[in-house]
């Protein structure tokens, strides 16, 4: 609905006389497209080939397009025969925070439910404000009750979670020194490992020294950047390697101390892929690799700054960290539009996770407007029927066939078409 009013203005704008350049994996705006330029084969080193281009009726016509298999139908996303029964339900009454009007909803427990509405229904205040905050003061209290107050609502069914991991579109790593090694927490596993070798003990260096964030294993000529800035008159700065660690980041003397050929410098320069087969076979390291490699992120190089990531790859990220640590069986997962930035191929890759997590009894609630989202969930929250004053309503609920068969829902019109009813 959003996407249908975005697209009429788009057309306004191109027939004012006006070019529009969009990086955009919707099929809606890629079918109003005149002209789509579609690059691969694959992410990373995989990447950067012009595959195809033309209108989107040549795209599909194109058997090297993996956009254009989706967009024709050859390649679908997985849609489930049955969906899963709730084992409980978290109840959430008379919530009238924002512009909900004293609504009362029940979220299947050990499911996967999409939050969908039009942008403004609604969906961020019932799950970010209402249940996200009302089940992390639970938590922080320790409390053993099983139904809170929080701005005039009630929410019963908490005692079923003793963790919650929320996960929203906030960037990520704002300094030049984040990168993919620190964000996942691996670094401290491998500044341990290193520092365990007998050269090193024999040397006397400890974990401190195989940071290149610490005065002791930094390389003092770029302080443990890797590389120098050179500002230039009239144009934008440039990087140059450091010519004294060679882009190694570390002290000669850590940079003495190899793995397997490699010293730490230059496995930080390897991709995740590469790095798993290189790396020692510690469970915490490996198993963070593994969930890394398994959200189709294992083309980042283990160095690689946070800030050079796009927004999709940003997502993920944050979602591998989060999958990467022990889950308990009674953990709450919230998604906020995990699927913005994504390609069909790289939406088809949460599937097994979330499968992951609902195997191991969590529970999981998407907002989320991508109707292939919408197809994969067991139940469906659907809320407006408009933004602001028009929403805050419960429009329809139910598995997603029983949502499209509710006429007043806009978006079981749309996701008529992917289930095919």
């Amino acid at each position: 609905y959003n996407n249908a009013h975005l697209n009429s203005a788009l057309l306004k704008l191109k027939n004012l006389g006006n070019t529009l350049l969009m990086v955009e994996h919707d099929p809606m705006t890629l079918a109003i497209a005149d002209k789509i330029i579609d690059f691969g084969p694959s992410a990373g080193r995989l990447g950067g080939e012009l595959i195809s281009e033309g209108p989107i009726k040549e795209l599909k016509k194109d058997p090297l397009s993996l956009t254009g298999n989706y967009l024709s139908g050859k390649k679908k996303l997985f849609v489930p025969k049955t969906r899963r029964p709730p084992a409980a339900y978290i109840n959430i009454e008379n919530a009238r925070m924002n512009n909900l009007k004293s609504l009362n909803v029940s979220i299947p427990t050990q499911a996967l439910t999409c939050i969908t509405g039009v942008s403004g229904s609604g969906k961020s205040t019932l799950i970010s404000d209402i249940l996200k905050n009302s089940l992390q003061s639970r938590l922080a209290k320790r409390s053993k009750d099983d139904s809170v107050s929080y701005e005039g609502s009630t929410i019963s069914g908490l005692s079923s979670f003793n963790k919650l991991i929320a996960i929203d579109q906030n960037p990520i790593g704002t300094t030049i020194r984040a990168d993919v090694n620190t964000y996942t927490e691996i670094s401290g596993l491998l500044r341990q490992f290193f520092a365990s070798l007998p050269e090193a003990a024999s040397r006397g260096l400890m974990p401190k020294h195989f940071s290149y964030n610490h005065p002791k294993g930094m390389c003092q000529t770029c302080m443990g950047l890797g590389f120098k800035t050179v500002n230039l008159q009239f144009l934008p700065s440039v990087r140059v390697e450091c010519d004294s660690c060679r882009g190694n980041r570390l002290k000669p003397i850590s940079l003495k101390i190899a793995y397997k050929g490699k010293n730490l410098g230059q496995l930080l320069k390897c991709t995740i892929e590469d790095a798993k087969h290189l790396l020692p076979a510690i469970p915490k390291l490996q198993h963070t690799l593994d969930v890394l490699i398994a959200t189709g992120l294992g083309y980042l190089t283990l160095g690689q700054e946070i800030q050079s990531l796009s927004g999709g790859e940003a997502g993920r990220i944050r979602l591998a960290k989060e999958l990467s640590k022990r889950t308990t069986g009674k953990t709450l997962y919230i998604f906020d539009e995990p699927t913005i930035g994504l390609h069909p191929e790289d939406i088809a890759k949460l599937f097994p996770i979330f499968t992951s997590l609902l195997e191991k009894k969590n529970t999981v609630i998407i907002i989320e407007h991508n109707l292939d989202i919408m197809a994969f969930a067991d139940h469906i929250i659907d809320l407006g029927p408009g933004a602001g004053e028009d929403g805050g309503h419960l429009v329809a609920c139910g598995t997603p066939e029983q949502v499209v068969s509710d006429k007043k829902s806009i978006t079981g019109k749309y996701l008529a078409k992917i289930l095919r009813l």
